[in-house]
């Protein structure tokens, strides 16, 4: 589970640039970097695709801001980028991929790569479990239209239903700024 904030505590702006991601595979088999979605916004969650609660929920939360942004969502690129690249293959991200938004990119790729980019967005990954399960944080970044770090977004998965609300006025406010 992702790190629990208070509800003030939960949507952070002014923070360092973060670096941009290349090769990666998207759950078609394509290699995808950052630059592929240049010119948009990108939303990016990390996380696994056999996360029982969180990643589900967090995705769902996107889904339905892609929805209720409209037309403003063609400014957004939603991605995905695994922190499990062993067990998260193209044919298993393609599979998950069909339960949300097609809109959202689902990214793997060779481990190295993976923990270069969790990395860089100082993404914290812990070991799994016996069952299976990852201990990471659940922060949405959001990246401008010219790759630059803008800030990030930390779910109450206590308040789900006010969180897509929140979401959209955060990834909104600065679509349209």
């Amino acid at each position: 589970m992702g790190a629990k904030l208070s509800s003030t505590d939960t949507v952070v702006e002014q923070a360092p640039i973060l670096a941009s991601f290349t090769d990666l595979i998207n759950q078609e088999g394509q290699v995808v970097s950052s630059t592929d979605f240049a010119g948009k916004h990108m939303l990016l969650m990390f996380g696994f695709s056999s996360c029982k609660r969180i990643c589900p929920a967090e995705l769902g939360m996107i889904s339905q801001l892609l929805n209720k942004l409209g037309e403003a969502a063609d400014k957004l690129q939603a991605v995905f980028i695994t922190i499990d690249p062993k067990n998260d293959t193209v044919e298993r991200l393609n599979e998950y991929h069909k339960a949300f938004d097609s809109r959202i990119q689902m990214l793997t790729g060779d481990e190295e790569v993976i923990r270069n980019v969790v990395n860089n967005y100082k993404v914290y990954v812990g070991e799994s479990d016996s069952e299976g399960d990852i201990n990471h944080s659940s922060f949405l970044y959001l990246v401008d239209a010219d790759g630059r770090y803008v800030g990030h977004f930390a779910p109450d998965f206590d308040e789900y239903e006010s969180q897509v609300g929140r979401l959209f006025d955060f990834v909104n406010k600065h679509l349209n700024s």
